[in-house]
């Protein structure tokens, strides 16, 4: 079993900017501070919402399965929530990777969003790196689908899964991307403390109540290190591929796994990138939380910038026995150690 270790202590830095933009009836503030990211919304009675170790595979082998849950019965009590945004590329070669460079979140993305019944949206997405190894810009599809996802959810009632396919229908039919592959995972915090999350691939989405994890999603994955995507092929890469006895990973939203949990008040709900899981363990994450436990109620972006920076630390960790390396311990029966560098992306949200 993982052994948590070393996320006490600070590690902190950088310089802020601000902006103001609005959205239908909700006043939204954004503060970018090395990559952290503060909204905060508030309307309708609505209070305070305030907002290396190898690359990944495309190519398939065989299925997997697919899970899915439930929480507790639906609460009357109107719910409200807190969201911070914390990410952190991880360094690369410009020479080989000049899109995933120029992107703030590197091969990540995400997008927070305001409901149309005074509820919220968030969700992360992975772009598959394997694709800049071959000359295309493999940040691209994960930022359009979140860009795509955060305008459809303005509509009334729609749900993650809804979110995920129109948002995949959009990039791919108007073929704002020629090539690439990413993970998804969407999720609708509603007023009535429901929690609907929809996940497809290896992003992940997990809730902690008094600092111990009630709920969390399952990976999705054909094989280790080769999660489900929602893939764009052109299709004489296909046929090549197939030429060759090869394919490539092409999952359908269909196939994302759905997800329903009653929150309570004072839960803390994490949804993010595979730069966290595959260096830190839950157990990481709950003594995380339990040191912070009186901060995250007063400043949650500064918990969440400081979440990312411990897990960026323990990433470029030659020593650090990270999930990631004991996976591969496991698999090969020798001795691995070291963080996996990655792009990390975190969305962090309080329930009031």
């Amino acid at each position: 079993m993982f052994v948590s270790v070393g996320l006490r202590g600070s590690v902190g830095r950088g310089a802020s900017t601000a902006f103001w933009n609005s959205m239908f009836a909700f006043v939204v503030v954004v503060v970018a501070m090395m990559g952290y990211v503060l909204i905060q919304t508030g309307t309708r009675g609505v209070s305070n919402h305030l907002f290396k170790v190898s690359k990944r595979c495309f190519f398939s082998g065989s299925g997997g399965r697919h899970y899915s849950g439930d929480g507790a019965s639906v609460s009357p009590t109107s719910f409200s929530y807190k969201m911070a945004v914390a990410y952190q590329p991880k360094d690369r070669d410009e020479s080989v990777l000049k899109a995933a460079v120029a992107s703030a979140t590197g091969e990540d993305s995400y997008f927070v969003a305001a409901g149309a019944a005074g509820d919220a949206y968030a969700g992360v997405a992975d772009g598959v790196g394997g694709w800049a190894e071959h000359g295309y810009d493999s940040s691209a599809i994960s930022r359009e689908l979140c860009l795509a996802m955060s305008d459809f959810s303005s509509l009334a009632g729609v749900r993650p899964k809804q979110l995920i396919e129109m948002g995949y229908r959009r990039v791919r039919d108007e073929q704002i991307v020629k090539v690439g592959g990413t993970t998804a995972i969407a999720a609708h915090f509603r007023r009535d403390g429901i929690l609907e999350v929809a996940n497809l691939g290896d992003s992940w989405c997990g809730v902690f109540r008094d600092a111990k994890l009630v709920f969390k999603t399952k990976f999705q994955t054909v094989g280790f290190n080769a999660p489900y995507q929602l893939a764009i092929i052109p299709e004489p890469m296909v046929k090549e591929a197939r030429k060759n006895g090869g394919s490539y990973i092409q999952n359908s939203p269909s196939d994302a796994d759905e997800y329903k949990f009653q929150l309570t008040k004072g839960d803390v709900v994490l949804l993010a990138t595979d730069g966290v899981t595959d260096n830190i363990s839950y157990e990481d994450i709950q003594l995380f939380l339990r040191d912070n436990e009186q901060k995250i109620s007063t400043d949650l972006l500064a918990v969440s910038q400081d979440f990312v920076n411990k897990v960026a630390k323990l990433s470029k960790d030659p020593n650090y026995p990270s999930v990631f390396a004991q996976e591969i311990s496991k698999l090969t029966s020798k001795d691995y150690r070291g963080g996996k560098e990655d792009d990390i992306t975190v969305v962090m949200v309080r329930v009031d």
